[in-house]
């Protein structure tokens, strides 16, 4: 377990906090085109559906690995699974954490890069975010979990830049409700599970919470459906300035839409935007970034994970670098929602299911 006199303990509430947080990241930035591609005018639908579905998958989770309240990743896992399945699911979740982290990073990197620093090299902008990813991740889960405490209060600033187009909407563009189809409606889910990806962190995160008497279920549930509110209210206002054949235009649109709007006290709001956002995603890369180095603490059976926060740091950085440009860089990110497929669904259900196997045979 993760060394209680190593600073390396939560509290529920900053669990609910972490889940928001490290979900709300990079995949805001495109969410709405890359659904609105496969489901058209109804893509607001399409991410509703996928945040309930994401949230009976946290139910499920959190039911599971509460029965194993003093075991880590890779010994609850050993105990369902077997333990050389335990460990080849262990690798392959390092993999995606390691990957994930590297692509959350160049996504900050391009933004970064694009608004702020046009002429810095992007190897420096990413070795930069990186040394930063290490610092915020070498002193511990307690540490990183105070810092999103500060972070959580950005999203209302965040969630209330939604509205600033509202007056230039045009609802007409929603319409007509569900005119796609059923099917691409539930096509247009798998675009989103890149901007939902992360909460599956709780799977590495549950173990380490001090006051697990609370209802941990209800409560992660309700982060997940806060971040869900969260994402179709966005997808929902940004189809209804820019219209379907708008949004496929664009690459980012979280920026344009406020670039499209006109403020009075504010010339680039985008700017604005972007500052809170910087914040955002460093708390989705330290914090997948983090479970990784608890993965491999399970793995070596080592004190802290100090020497990994260090150890993975090249890695994640020679990642970061191998997207050519921004076009690449959102396929890859794509790519990562592919895999949320297998660690955060087919995962948690495969050990939920062993879970109810295992329990009514007796072997638990």
């Amino acid at each position: 377990m993760y060394q209680r006199n190593y600073n390396g303990e939560i509290t529920s509430t900053q669990a609910y906090i972490m889940i928001v947080s490290i979900m709300i990241g990079t995949g805001i930035l495109g969410l709405s085109r890359a659904v609105a591609e496969i489901s058209q005018q109804d893509a607001w639908i399409s991410v509703l559906i996928n945040g309930i579905f994401v949230s009976i998958i946290m139910a499920i989770i959190v039911f599971t690995i509460r029965n194993f309240p003093g075991q880590n990743f890779l010994q609850y896992t050993s105990i369902l699974l077997s333990k050389p399945i335990a460990y080849i699911i262990t690798s392959i979740h390092i993999i995606y954490l390691v990957i994930f982290s590297a692509t959350a990073t160049r996504f900050l990197t391009e933004m970064i890069s694009t608004w702020f620093l046009p002429k810095t090299p992007i190897f420096v902008v990413s070795l930069i975010i990186v040394i930063t990813t290490v610092y915020m991740t070498m002193h511990g889960l307690t540490t990183l979990a105070r810092f999103n405490e500060v972070i959580v209060f950005m999203l209302i600033p965040f969630t209330m830049l939604v509205f600033v187009g509202l007056p230039e909407m045009e609802f007409i563009n929603l319409r007509p409700i569900g005119g796609s189809g059923i099917k691409s409606i539930m096509l247009g889910a798998i675009p989103s599970f890149y901007a939902f990806g992360g909460f599956e962190s709780i799977l590495v995160y549950y173990p380490y919470i001090s006051n697990k008497q609370k209802p941990i279920i209800k409560y992660s549930v309700l982060s997940i459906l806060l971040v869900t509110f969260i994402y179709t209210i966005t997808v929902i206002s940004q189809i209804a300035l820019f219209g379907v054949q708008g949004l496929e235009r664009v690459l980012y649109p979280s920026i344009n839409y406020l670039s499209a709007v006109d403020f009075i006290l504010i010339e680039r709001m985008e700017i604005f935007f972007t500052i809170f956002w910087i914040f955002t995603v460093f708390s989705t890369v330290s914090l997948m970034y983090l479970a990784g180095c608890i993965l491999l603490q399970n793995v070596f059976t080592t004190k802290n994970t100090r020497f990994f926060t260090f150890l993975l740091a090249p890695i994640v950085l020679f990642l970061s670098m191998y997207p050519k440009n921004t076009v690449e860089v959102v396929s890859i990110g794509d790519m990562v929602g592919k895999a949320v497929i297998f660690v955060g669904f087919g995962l948690p259900i495969i050990l939920f299911i062993s879970f109810l196997i295992r329990k009514k045979v007796g072997k638990l």
